[in-house]
């Protein structure tokens, strides 16, 4: 099983400042998964004697599987960052679905889930305790991993070339700075951009144009990380027609402006 721990996780905000809490990310083990499961991921911290730490993250286009302190919860698309505030001891375990991914489980529109964090009893019933104690029951990584993948497994996901599609898609968006407008996506895949729109909604729960711009929005604060740069050059880079339209995206959706990200 392959480890992601040497990076952060995408989207992850200011990273380094939380680096003595323990963090680890890892594939699925299970290639059978590769077109509805991303990877799996944990959090474990003890700040007990310490200052509560807040997390914020800049969520990407899939729905994560949240299990903590024996609950489960489904993180739809957000429409702005995650905050999360981490005191005492814990520990949590989630599952990054595809883009595409949840929908071959949830056997649903995921624009149903945008902007919400649900319950998993409301979407699994009580399937979703029983889930939670078996990832309570064991600290073994590959342990959870088994019994999430068994999981999702169970739910008997329709991976249909839709899904594939609509995964190539989004992939495509991410790695490829050249894709800068819906009209890109739409010429490069040969689909007229009425039914991207409906694809998106049905399978991703954000609209194409949203996925560009949280894409780029995750670059830029990335580089913002990473040290001083231009924010013209980087607005430039990332497509946008001024720096003031980038800069009036980032905090939008991160909360501050880029220069206030870069002087924390």
């Amino acid at each position: 099983m392959e480890s992601l721990t040497d990076r952060p996780p995408r989207g992850l905000l200011d990273p380094t400042a939380g680096q003595g809490i323990y963090r680890e990310a890892f594939l699925p083990s299970s290639t059978q998964l590769a077109d509805v499961v991303a990877n799996h991921w944990a959090v474990r911290w003890d700040l007990r004697g310490e200052d509560p730490y807040v997390v914020e993250v800049l969520p990407g286009p899939e729905i994560q599987l949240v299990v903590e302190a024996g609950a489960v919860r489904v993180h739809g698309i957000l429409r702005g960052k995650f905050t999360y505030e981490l005191r005492d001891t814990g520990d949590i375990f989630g599952t990054t679905f595809r883009p595409a991914g949840f929908r071959c489980v949830y056997g649903r529109p995921i624009a149903e889930l945008g902007n919400r964090v649900v319950d998993g009893s409301e979407i699994f019933g009580p399937a979703a305790t029983r889930f939670a104690n078996g990832i309570a029951s064991t600290t073994d990584r590959a342990e959870r991993v088994d019994i999430a993948e068994e999981f999702v497994r169970q739910r008997q996901p329709d991976i249909t070339a839709v899904t594939k599609l609509v995964n190539e898609i989004v992939d495509t968006v991410a790695g490829d700075r050249s894709i800068v407008r819906v009209d890109d996506i739409a010429e490069r895949f040969g689909v007229g951009q009425r039914n991207l729109q409906k694809l998106f909604r049905e399978h991703v729960g954000m609209t194409p144009k949203r996925v560009l711009q949280r894409y780029r929005l995750h670059e830029a604060a990335e580089r913002l990380d990473n040290g001083s740069v231009s924010l013209a050059a980087l607005a430039a880079d990332l497509g946008y027609a001024d720096q003031a339209h980038f800069a009036r995206d980032f905090k939008a959706i991160v909360g501050r402006p880029p220069t206030s990200y870069t002087n924390r």
